[in-house]
């Protein structure tokens, strides 16, 4: 009687309590078990019907299944947010709300209708057989023709004569026991055992043979040894950078008496092949080397020849054209008998006018005056060089005025020397044109100053018949200089 339907015994356990929570998880495990019963042993008693039944049941089963399905469900897991956030007062705390009993099981017949299958033929395999589908076609990768530089051929070597027996080394009638021979069953050549340590890959030379560490790939090992070609000297190089390592299968082990004579003839081969290497090398060098002198000469034969072709398609008169009247004989200076040999000319093959070249210096753009004319240092306008040479017009004194303000300069163009004598009498012919244009071009200011005066004149009312002496006088005076005047050549 003390006991509760939970099981606590009030007198032995006065102060015990169970939570809310177990008692409603307890409680709806029991009932969802009890349901799961229930729905068994009715699925046990629903009978199986034939295929053949009235189409009208079907409308009632359904709504028989909607019940049946809704008495299956256990809502009673499912607990409202509302009801869980209200207050529980503490007379209400331990008791569980009862669950409505489960309905009356429904009975219902299934109707279960034959699936038509259709006939399958086994030998029809058609059917089985999945079509092929083409894969798209990848597009084609632009494919950038590189052009290949000429590879060098190398000329294949005539087939060598085997060694006569000056030609190789001695055998000896006993070696150190401290080396000997090893070959594997699939090997070609010998591998060279020194104090236990093993070498292969020799390098071949006239004098010495050098063998390599047979581990210097895995471990790097810059061991080498140096053999003399009678095998009689040895010298090792750098330590191994490894210790003992065991050999990988089974080799035939092969003494000095036994190896060398093949080793010799081996080594003797690939001296003669490198030597004819080199001989067929140099030739094939040579050949190109010739090809391409070849080649260069007639691309400076071509150079020259079209520099020589546009020279002549520009020519150059020998003296400029001057229109009007042609100085006379006596009008010129004359001709000296000789002329010092620290003067000379150059002109250039698309140049107008000659460069007076003095003691060395080069000097053009000439100033003809009446009596004498000036040239100027061909630098001016690089090096601002104020040099300048003061020339009579007949070419027999000479007046350096200024320095150099640079150095030797090099002629950077293709020039042609004349001599005094024929150079000057171009120059005597330009130099009177030039002098005749400017005694024009006086004579003409003159006319303009002359006709400005009458027409200031003229305006102001007053004209005289004759030109006023003080205004004239300016034109006068330089009627007078008119000997020391000069002019710029073009």
């Amino acid at each position: 009687m003390w006991e509760t339907d939970n099981g606590i015994n009030s007198r032995s356990e006065p102060d015990a309590a169970v939570c809310f929570d177990c008692i409603v998880t307890l409680e709806a495990f029991l009932q969802f078990k009890d349901q799961c019963h229930v729905n068994n042993h009715y699925l046990k008693t629903v009978p199986l019907k034939n295929d053949a039944e009235d189409s009208e049941a079907s409308g009632e089963e359904e709504d028989e299944e909607d019940e049946d399905e809704d008495a299956m469900d256990c809502d009673f897991l499912d607990e409202d947010d509302a009801d869980a956030s209200e207050t529980i007062d503490s007379e209400e705390e331990g008791l569980v709300a009862e669950l409505e009993p489960p309905r009356s099981p429904v009975k219902r017949t299934l109707s279960l209708s034959p699936m038509k299958m259709a006939e399958i033929d086994p030998l029809d395999i058609t059917k089985c057989v999945r079509k092929q589908t083409a894969k798209p076609e990848c597009s084609q990768k632009k494919t950038v023709d590189v052009p290949k530089k000429p590879v060098l051929e190398i000329p294949k070597l005539p087939e060598l004569p085997e060694p006569t027996e000056e030609d190789l080394p001695k055998l000896q009638d006993s070696y150190p026991d401290y080396f000997h021979f090893e070959k594997g069953k699939m090997s070609r050549y010998f591998d060279l055992v020194f104090h236990g340590k093993r070498f292969n890959s020799a390098i071949y030379g006239t004098c010495n043979t050098i063998w390599q560490c047979a581990h210097r790939r895995k471990y790097r090992c810059p061991a080498l040894l140096q053999v003399s070609k009678d095998y009689t000297n040895f010298e090792p190089r750098n330590e191994h950078s490894h210790g003992n390592l065991k050999t990988k299968g089974e080799s035939e082990l092969f003494t000095p008496q036994q190896a060398l004579p093949i080793m010799f003839r081996i080594s003797w081969k690939k001296n003669q092949e490198r030597k004819a290497k080199r001989v067929a090398m140099s030739r094939v060098m040579k050949e190109r080397l010739k090809i391409q002198r070849a080649r260069a000469k007639a691309e400076a034969e071509a150079e020259r020849e079209r520099i020589k072709a546009a020279r002549r398609k520009k020519p150059i008169p020998k003296i400029p054209e001057f229109p009007g009247p042609q100085p006379a004989e006596d009008e010129l200076p004359k001709l000296q008998d000789s002329y010092p040999d620290y003067l000379y000319f150059e002109r250039g093959p698309n140049t107008l006018y000659y460069d007076l070249v003095y003691y060395g210096e080069r000097y053009n753009s000439a100033i003809f005056g009446s009596r004498y004319t000036f040239w100027q240092c061909s630098h001016r306008r690089k090096f601002k060089c104020p040099a300048t040479v003061h020339v009579t017009n007949d070419y027999t004194e000479f007046e350096r005025r200024y320095e150099h303000s640079h150095g030797e300069q090099p002629s950077t163009r293709y020039v042609e020397l004349y001599t005094p004598k024929q150079a000057l009498p171009t120059l005597f012919r330009i130099c009177w044109h030039r002098v005749k244009e400017t005694s024009v071009k006086r004579l003409q200011l003159k006319e303009l100053r002359k006709d400005k005066i009458l027409k200031e004149e003229y305006r102001l009312g007053d004209i005289p018949d004759e030109p006023v002496e003080e205004e004239l006088s300016f034109v006068e005076e330089q009627a007078d200089d008119s000997d020391d005047s000069f002019t710029w050549a073009d």
